[in-house]
């Protein structure tokens, strides 16, 4: 049994274990922020939505919708009106705050598939240190068992850093623009 490369496993993989812990703690209570106001914008968006109207929607339906923060099914019905020789007239306002709308449950949806990625990766690496921690002796013994596993949880933990950057770039991409209003945008005062 190599003592330094018994050593070398122990600490290793209980380093790995709470660095990506304390990592995945932290991203947790920046992503619930993060979800939080994906969520206001997601509802602030799908009000404006409601708030155009349209010939051929009951507004007492589309309220429905609202009130029950069915929100995809709002943006779908919006959509759908959207298509070719659906609808006669096309609001500009109303592509405006449906395509808001479904940035703001695209992102929410990429926010959750990130994280929920990242949580069992860094699941998956942090059972296996443990796993390993415990078992330092028996994987000692043999060297080039000792360093493979050495190996694979430092690749593995690589890859977990990787997928936090991912998750942090999709949580801080921008926010679509507000539309400019028509008396700014042509120059003209206000």
């Amino acid at each position: 049994m190599d003592s330094s490369l018994q050593s070398a496993l122990f600490y290793t993989m209980s380093t790995i274990a709470q660095t990506l812990s304390a990592a995945m703690g932290l991203l947790g209570a920046i992503v619930l922020f993060a979800l939080q106001e994906t969520a206001r914008s997601t509802e602030r968006a799908a009000k404006k939505l409601t708030e155009v109207p349209h010939e051929t929607m009951s507004p007492l339906y589309i309220n429905h919708l609202y009130a029950r923060r069915s929100f995809r099914d709002l943006a779908k019905h919006y959509g759908d009106l959207l298509q070719p020789g659906a609808s006669s007239a096309t609001s500009s306002e109303g592509l405006v705050h449906f395509s808001t709308l479904m940035w703001e449950l695209d992102h929410d949806r990429a926010l959750r598939k990130s994280f929920w990625t990242a949580l069992l990766a860094s699941g998956v690496v942090i059972s296996f240190a443990l796993i390993c921690c415990a078992l330092a002796p028996q994987l000692s013994a043999d060297q080039a068992v000792g360093r493979a596993v050495l190996g694979g949880a430092t690749l593995g933990t690589v890859g977990c850093m990787v997928l936090y950057g991912f998750l942090l770039r999709v949580m801080f991409r921008s926010t679509p623009q507000e539309p400019i209003p028509p008396a700014v945008s042509s120059g003209s005062p206000r």
